[in-house]
């Protein structure tokens, strides 16, 4: 059976997550509070029960010194109010044995007091029955010193026994120690453990999410949002499948809607075309100045807006997955050399110095698709280059890729914008004196391109100013 912890919200899991955590580290802190309050107990009780025995065993002590003196005297002078003040030690005495019955002793100390007790009363009897000049009160006189001597080693065991109640209490709490270091070698873990486990818990959810929303900021729309955790957030995730779900459609619209109009404006712009042609070519008959100026304005935007719509019918290819690659042996330099020539001419308009590094490289790939990426890459680059700038494209053989880098003196990308410039649609700052403003689908197409075949387009340091584009291409791939 799968074991599944899924509270209704992340406050209840937070709120569990304190409460599990804190209960070994509470159940520590009850069960150290009651150790040490046996311990106090226990001491108090042995130290109280201590020093009541040596107090009333020093009581009978002082008693018995007393109903000596006065019973000796007695004995001497046979006075009255001597003998009522032996009867007043007598019952200080007794009561006081009294006291130390009703404590705890040893067994020792039970038949000590009870001898002790038994001999004080024979004699009181004694002096309380014959005169104080009889020979059996002077007999019972000597048995004060047996009184004193037993009176003597209750005190003595009780400091014994206040020794030994001391090392039990060390012993005590040595115990103590040891239990409270156990249950925290023990405790610690658990709580460091739960606390993890709730970290990860209460974190899940949240990557979870984090990644979703990521996944479609990228536009990757394909894979679902999975939230696995309380259920607010659970439900959070199932939004986040409704919105991903609505964008998906969108693309798709987005998608049929570039197809179709590309299509629709590539058949009358062909015509356009190819009408402001024959009329620039006279044809029709011939023209004055100003209407071949006119005439020529027309070839020149026709062919702009071709550009942009063949760049509108690649991006929408790119985007769809029914693109397919036909895979050859394709000489990079060969192809390379062939894009710069189909540029020569916007170079030379521009008088741009072209400083080409080529080496021969062969690449196996798709030649269309390749020819695409690269001259979207000299485009920009020329696009982008002032009047009389350099332009270098170097193509060499490097760790077992092919790597393109074309570089321009323009005005360089913005280290914030170095992701971006491949974005679909996005436009940086607009080159200077360029005669034609991109769609900014150019570099995300190139970008598509390299990446279906195994590698990448990014922004690379230049060294000199402008921007520098590199391309690495594998030179090897499973096909």
């Amino acid at each position: 059976m799968k074991f599944s912890f899924r509270p209704k919200s992340i406050l209840r899991l937070i709120l569990a997550g304190f409460l599990f955590v804190a209960l070994p580290l509470i159940a520590a802190l009850v069960i150290a509070t009651i150790s040490v309050d046996r311990l106090v107990t226990h001491s108090q009780h042995t130290l109280l029960q201590s020093v009541l025995v040596t107090q009333g065993s020093q009581v009978l002590m002082e008693a018995i010194t007393a109903m000596e003196r006065n019973a000796r005297q007695y004995q001497v002078l046979g006075d009255k109010l001597l003998f009522d003040v032996y009867e007043e030690n007598h019952a200080k005495f007794a009561d006081t044995a009294r006291t130390l019955e009703s404590l705890e002793l040893t067994g020792w100390q039970e038949g000590l007091l009870g001898d002790l007790q038994l001999h004080e009363n024979e004699i009181y009897t004694a002096l309380s029955t014959y005169s104080h000049d009889a020979k059996e009160t002077l007999a019972a006189l000597a048995g004060f010193p047996g009184l004193a001597s037993t009176a003597q080693q209750i005190l003595v065991q009780n400091q014994d026994l206040i020794s030994s109640g001391i090392e039990q209490i060390q012993a005590m709490a040595e115990k103590v120690q040891r239990t409270l270091v156990m249950q925290a070698v023990a405790l610690v873990p658990a709580a460091l453990l739960l606390t993890g486990l709730f970290a990860v818990l209460i974190t899940r959810p949240i990557n979870q999410i984090d990644d979703a929303i990521r996944r479609l900021g990228d536009g990757k729309f394909s894979k679902p949002a999975v939230v696995t955790g309380p259920r607010d957030l659970e439900q959070l995730g199932e939004r986040l499948n409704w919105l991903r779900q609505r964008l998906l459609e969108l693309e798709q619209e987005k998608k049929k809607f570039l197809q179709h109009i590309s299509h629709e404006l590539k058949t009358p712009l062909t015509a356009i075309r190819e009408g402001a042609e024959l009329m620039g070519e006279q044809v029709v008959g011939e023209l004055n100045s100003q209407q071949r100026e006119i005439a020529e304005i027309l070839q020149d935007n026709s062919i702009r807006l071709q550009k942009l719509i063949e760049d509108l019918l690649s991006f929408s290819m790119v985007k769809s997955r029914s693109s397919t690659l036909f895979h050859e042996q394709v000489d990079m330099q060969v192809l390379v050399e062939d894009v710069l020539s189909r540029h020569k001419v916007a170079m030379l308009s521009r008088r741009l110095d072209l400083r080409p590094s080529l080496r021969p490289v062969t690449v196996y790939g798709d030649r269309e698709k390749l020819h695409t990426l690269v001259d979207n890459l000299v485009s920009n680059a020329v696009k982008y280059s002032p009047d009389g700038a350099i332009l270098r494209v170097r193509l060499s053989r490097r760790n077992g890729h092919c790597v393109i880098e074309v570089a321009d003196s323009g005005p360089g990308i913005p280290a914030n914008e170095r992701e971006r410039v491949f974005d679909a649609f996005f436009q940086g700052a607009p080159a200077d004196k360029s005669h034609v403003r991109g769609t900014g689908l150019g570099l995300s197409i190139a970008r598509e391109y390299a990446q279906a075949h195994g590698g990448d387009v990014a922004v690379v340091k230049s060294d000199t100013v402008g921007a520098c584009l590199q391309v690495s291409l594998p030179l090897e791939q499973d096909g």
